[in-house]
């Protein structure tokens, strides 16, 4: 008898009774928040048995089965889903696409640089895929992600910068302490956070002087940047 016939599925239930057979079936047959939390259900499980018959999920007709699928494989982090999620890179709904970058993201596996590299001129997802390349830290994200510092989108620089963060590299340094200069206050704040993480002591001047700022909160995030960066040097020694 299907768990759906007569009312919703307990998903909460199933997850804590470890019923990922009958998970799946509820992002499958499930309305949309079923689905969802199915999906999520079954990521916090990170039960190796499930990620086959996810993947096969990534071909379904209906676009929010192949998104919930995404989702629970980039929680479950197993790399086997790694090329399934790069072909879902090219999905025609451009929500399935984010998704798929998001996975590949927390996956972290090498394979997916170049082709999150290739949808950086994807407007709805490349956000996402910039903060995928973070996550993967590869140092052939750099140049491009350094690149995108000069976009006319400052959420677009944001997402850029909190990757340069992640990946950590000097080379990122110059051109994130201009960045502490551009007229968008968010673009400041996430340029400051990224030196922050690097940990460089050549940000620290252009901090003190960006953290004269008449805005309170840029101050404090200038300020944060500047005491994360001498904490960390206090630490090298």
């Amino acid at each position: 008898m299907s768990i759906l016939n007569n009312s919703k599925p307990d998903v909460e239930r199933l997850e804590s009774e470890r019923k990922t057979k009958d998970l799946i079936k509820a992002l499958i047959e499930g309305d949309q928040d079923t689905s969802w939390k199915a999906a999520h259900a079954l990521g916090r499980l990170k039960d190796k048995n499930s990620v086959l018959p996810l993947i096969k999920l990534l071909e379904m007709d209906k676009s929010d089965i192949r998104l919930n699928a995404a989702v629970s494989l980039g929680r479950i982090g197993d790399p086997e889903a790694v090329n399934p999620l790069i072909n879902l890179l090219k999905d025609e709904k451009w929500y399935v696409r984010w998704h798929a970058a998001e996975a590949l993201g927390n996956i972290a596996d090498e394979r997916a640089v170049d082709p999150l590299l290739e949808i950086l001129n994807d407007n709805k997802v490349r956000n996402e895929a910039v903060l995928g390349l973070g996550k993967i830290g590869d140092k052939k994200a750099i140049k491009p992600l350094i690149e995108a510092l000069k976009d006319q989108d400052p959420t677009f620089r944001s997402a850029a910068e909190e990757a340069l963060g992640l990946i950590g590299d000097d080379e990122a340094v110059p051109p994130l302490i201009e960045a502490l200069q551009d007229e968008d206050i968010s673009v400041r704040r996430h340029a400051a956070g990224a030196l922050a993480k690097i940990g460089d002591e050549n940000a620290l001047e252009p901090l003190e002087e960006a953290s004269k700022d008449r805005r309170w909160y840029i101050r404090l995030q200038m300020e944060e940047a500047i005491n994360e960066i001498l904490a960390k040097k206090e630490g090298k020694k």
